[in-house]
């Protein structure tokens, strides 16, 4: 009977702090929400509210004045056993200047800067996305591609006299970007 009373108040003061901790005042420490999404930019009313979706999941390097955008992101950051996110980001960028930034730190793609046709650059996802803006559908500067270092999988193709970015971030490993 002593051994169940002693269980008993165990548990209680395990449970009464659990609560303590999950209730801080830290902002930090309360969950953000989940960021998993399978969104499409057409979806969102305006382009306010396109950017504003957008900088939930990429960080802009320099100023945006419009996008077009394919997002998938599962976050896997929840639950019992939390683990790597898996995300697929595609988008069209406007950017307004210094285009340059989007690439800041990565490499140029192998062949040069220049040359956008490269093995395993696929920019096909990106032309449904270019065509619902009638100014994108013909861009009059060659693209420059540049390739993340510690990703090798994403890649910005920029498009400088005509201020556009082709950006893909993916988590996914080992696979070719010409899906």
């Amino acid at each position: 009977m002593r051994a169940r009373r002693c269980i008993g108040r165990m548990m209680v003061a395990v449970l009464l702090s659990y609560c303590a901790c999950s209730s801080s005042g830290n902002p930090e420490a309360r969950p953000r929400g989940s960021l998993t999404t399978d969104t499409d930019s057409q979806s969102l009313p305006d382009k306010d509210q396109r950017l504003e979706f957008l900088a939930r999941y990429l960080r802009f390097k320099s100023p945006v004045a419009d996008a077009e955008y394919v997002i998938r992101y599962q976050d896997n950051s929840g639950g019992a056993i939390p683990g790597p996110s898996d995300w697929d980001i595609r988008a069209v960028l406007q950017v307004e200047r210094q285009g340059a930034a989007w690439h800041d730190g990565w490499v140029a793609c192998a062949g040069g800067a220049s040359d956008a046709r490269q093995p395993g650059v696929d920019t096909g996802w990106a032309q449904p996305l270019l065509d619902r803006r009638p100014q994108w559908r013909t861009l009059r500067s060659s693209p420059r591609c540049y390739r993340n270092p510690r990703t090798p999988a994403s890649f910005a193709m920029l498009y400088e006299e005509d201020g556009i970015v082709l950006y893909r971030n993916t988590s996914e490993r080992g696979v070719p970007t010409t899906q």
